[in-house]
């Protein structure tokens, strides 16, 4: 007989071993969903970091976005920023003598090279095309400069190490016999820019859309015509803090296709080889002294001033180009100054549609005009009674704009853009009348950066940062009559 349970007695416990096995069951597929959760988690990170590298993460800082899930169609932001373009020059005729798989890796070899400068400068890239890079700046115009200046640094670091590498391939190799140093241009411009997502349903960017990313491209092109390889506009100039840091000098005034603005455009020249850019600065007088005469269509006296450039530096690329011009010029027997346009016209275009604002710009229009024509008459006391009255005037007008900028609420970016603007303009205004007050510059210099230097950056600035103000205060009007 089996032994019997006495009354009042506790039944015995299960097995202790399959406690344990229900135990280590449980402990083991927890570890496996704690492993899983480890696995997504870790993969959700790599598709992040993949994101990262095909949209920049400060696009979506500058959206005000955490994460890529986060951007939809629509969402948008304005920012004030300089936007680099950059292109090699002759890739074309370079790829066609390459693999496929050459051209990949001459490409990924040269941009391994760019993108870290663009980064340390505190840009980003937008977006790569082809063998041209894209870049933008939120912080000012010398942040910008400086990359490119480092851009070409570092580009001779990369010719360098390419002609160690064409001496390894056998001397009858295609590559190695067209084989020639990689050269780069440069365009930088600033201003105000759209920031956004566009795109259909299933296709979205984010990208930049402004008339300011139009001009940089053009400038960038026109390191081609000038054989310099770096440009940048009369606005990256105004958002430089110190310009007197860099080796600049005028260039030309262009216009982007569809607009009749013509913009000031600049060479910085600071990664010149050192005679060469020595030469420049010894030169910089009589080289602005013949684009004065050349803008003004007084040829014959620009050919001698350029000759003159070139005899004591022949590697002046930009004024052997003039040079040439104006011998064209001659020869056409028709005066033209490129896109230069020496007759300054009010236009109706520059009305903003405010009687206050409108009234005060054209009288200041009127009186960069009569200064810069006093100045070609070589009338130093009118000049000078203009200079005076022009400072007077444009500083007393500065301080209303800003006033009513405040008084409405004008976003925080467009306001620092509009009255950084101001003070460069002060700045240079300063700086003219102090010249024709010692009157140790030549008039017909001194004509010239009033009519093509401010008064074209008095046209633009009304023409697009006014105008800016002008579509707000608009907006402003009418949401506050629909209440």
């Amino acid at each position: 007989m089996g032994e019997m349970t006495k009354p009042g007695a506790l039944p015995k416990a299960p097995h202790t071993a399959s406690a344990e096995d229900e135990l280590r069951r449980l402990r083991a597929r927890l570890d496996a969903e704690v492993a899983t959760r480890q696995g997504v988690e870790q993969r959700l990170a790599q598709v992040q970091a993949a994101y990262s590298r095909f949209v920049p993460p400060q696009l979506l800082d500058l959206l005000a976005k955490e994460s890529i899930l986060d951007v939809d169609w629509g969402n948008q932001a304005e920012k004030k920023m300089t936007i680099l373009f950059s292109d090699i020059r002759g890739f074309a005729s370079m790829s066609e003598r390459m693999s496929p798989q050459q051209c990949f890796d001459f490409i990924n070899a040269y941009l391994s090279f760019m993108e870290p400068v663009v980064l340390a400068h505190g840009g980003f890239i937008d977006k790569y095309i082809g063998d041209s890079v894209m870049a933008l700046f939120p912080a000012r115009g010398d942040d910008a400069l400086r990359a490119a200046l480092g851009m070409l640094a570092e580009l001779d670091q990369f010719n360098a190490q390419r002609a160690i590498l064409m001496t390894e391939l056998p001397a009858d190799h295609p590559e190695r016999r067209a084989a020639s140093e990689v050269k780069i241009g440069i365009g930088l411009n600033s201003g105000l820019l759209m920031l956004g997502v566009i795109g259909g349903t299933n296709r979205m960017e984010v990208t930049v859309i402004s008339d300011a990313v139009n001009l940089a491209s053009r400038v960038e092109t026109l390191t081609k015509t000038y054989q310099t390889p770096i440009l940048i506009t009369q606005h990256t100039l105004n958002s430089i803090r110190h310009p007197a840091d860099f080796s600049i000098r005028f260039i030309d005034r262009v216009r982007v296709r569809g607009k009749h603005l013509a913009q000031s455009i600049y060479e910085v020249f600071d990664a010149d080889p050192a005679p060469l850019k020595a030469a420049k600065l010894a030169s910089r007088d009589t080289f602005e002294d013949a684009l004065a005469h050349y803008h003004f269509r007084r040829m014959e006296d620009a050919l001698t001033l350029f000759s003159d450039c070139l005899e004591h530096n022949p590697g002046d690329t930009p004024a052997a180009v003039y040079w040439q011009r104006c011998r064209q010029a001659n020869r056409d027997h028709t005066g033209e100054a490129g896109e230069t346009d020496s007759a300054a016209h009010w236009r109706p275009e520059y009305l903003l549609g405010f009687a206050g604002l409108d009234d005060m710009h054209q009288a200041i229009f009127g009186h960069i005009v009569a200064l810069s024509e006093a100045l070609q008459q070589e009338a130093a006391g009118s000049a000078e009674h203009l200079v005076t009255q022009l400072v007077e005037w444009t500083s007393e007008h500065f301080e209303s704009e800003e006033r009513l900028m405040q008084a409405h609420g004008y976003p925080h970016s467009p306001f620092a853009e509009h009255r950084q603007q101001h003070h460069k303009f002060r700045e240079f205004l300063d700086a003219l009348a102090t010249e024709i007050h010692n009157g140790e510059t030549s008039p017909l210099r001194l004509a010239f950066r009033c009519q093509f230097l401010l008064l074209d950056w008095f046209i633009s600035h009304i023409s697009i940062t006014d105008r800016h103000l002008e579509r707000y205060l608009a907006g402003r009007v009418t949401t506050d009559a629909a209440f």
